[in-house]
């Protein structure tokens, strides 16, 4: 110490290679080098020694070359786009009617309606294994009534794409159309049936509860999804005719499905997911509560003439993913 940059420079390539099994040379992605990295600044600082890459010009080169060179290795998800919750959610035993819906299931469709129209990563939404992201909290999720334009508006804490930020605004505005998935709605509808199970939703506690008062998790989102996909009756495939599993950005993809089916453009869509502009700071073009709500209402126009189809695009992946009508010949 200090470090030179040939030293570092090789150092990163390595640990950005996929290796053997063993778990310490396993690859690394680009996002961990950038947390690696901090550490060693950091070390040399509290050990008196002045950082040699002020600026970061260099390293920002290198990564960059790295995950070109060595593209972190990216699973197959199923999109949770609108159609597809709209079939989910009508496997609920007492849906349409949020009062008939056990808290859980309630839970889960006002939880998922409200990250897919506001493109929430998993971890901003829920509790995530290995994440030190902030909880979304109470006073986080706000219910905006004013009219024309309802809906919600969820205020995303030390946000991944500009952590130096205190929050971003992530919203999700109510259709104009008449609709079942209904961010308003079914938020209002949650808050108080959380009031009559005695886990009221409060300012400074998690946003999300479930029934037993514990914190809403991604491992609870993607069970009852799984759960609900078996109720529904239905399995969704890739080329190889096999399962494909939801994972933690499903939600956040299936809102990109969804928007793009519409029509919406990319600027909109960037904007709505707040993802950061290519070289550029994260792209905010304060787009009108109007404009958010008219992508709403395309979006949900999309999927009205489509909702009993069995046929769901997956963005980049060629096929289609088809939605079979589980046969009692493939078991549970």
């Amino acid at each position: 110490m200090p470090v030179d940059a040939v030293t570092l420079g090789a150092w990163l390539v390595y640990k950005s290679e996929a290796r053997g099994s063993d778990r310490a040379d396993k690859q690394v992605t680009p996002g961990t080098l950038k947390k690696y990295l901090s550490g060693i600044r950091w070390q040399h600082i509290v050990n008196g020694h002045k950082w040699p890459f002020g600026g970061d010009a260099w390293l920002k080169l290198v990564r960059a070359s790295i995950a070109k060179e060595f593209p972190t290795k990216r699973f197959l998800k199923v999109p949770m786009s609108v159609q597809l919750l709209r079939v989910l959610a009508a496997a609920m035993p007492g849906w349409p009617s949020f009062d008939r819906l056990a808290f859980d299931d309630l839970l889960w469709v006002c939880a998922s309606t409200i990250m897919v129209f506001a493109a929430l990563r998993g971890g901003e939404a829920t509790r995530t294994k290995g994440t030190s992201r902030p909880l979304l909290m109470g006073r986080d999720v706000i219910l905006d009534v004013s009219s024309p334009t309802p809906g919600v508006v969820i205020r995303v804490r030390k946000p991944k794409t500009e952590p130096d930020l205190d929050f971003q605004t992530g919203r999700a505005y109510d259709p104009e159309d008449e609709f079942e998935l209904c961010p308003s709605a079914l938020l209002t509808a949650y808050r108080a049936r959380a009031l009559e199970e005695g886990i009221p939703v409060l300012a400074f506690e998690p946003a999300f509860k479930t029934v037993d008062g514990a914190t809403l998790t991604m491992d609870f989102m993607l069970a009852r999804a799984n759960m609900l996909k078996l109720k529904a009756g239905v399995r969704i495939l890739d080329e190889h005719m096999q399962d494909v599993p939801f994972r933690a950005a499903s939600w956040r993809a299936g809102f990109v499905l969804t928007a793009r089916g519409a029509g919406i453009s990319e600027m909109q869509i960037r904007d709505t997911g707040r993802w950061r502009s290519d070289g550029g700071p994260a792209p905010y073009t304060f787009t009108s509560k109007e404009a958010f709500r008219s992508a709403s209402t395309a979006m949900v126009r999309a999927t009205a003439s489509a909702a009993r189809t069995r046929v769901f695009q997956m963005g980049a992946f060629t096929s289609s993913l088809a939605i079979f009508e589980a046969a009692e010949e493939w078991g549970p």
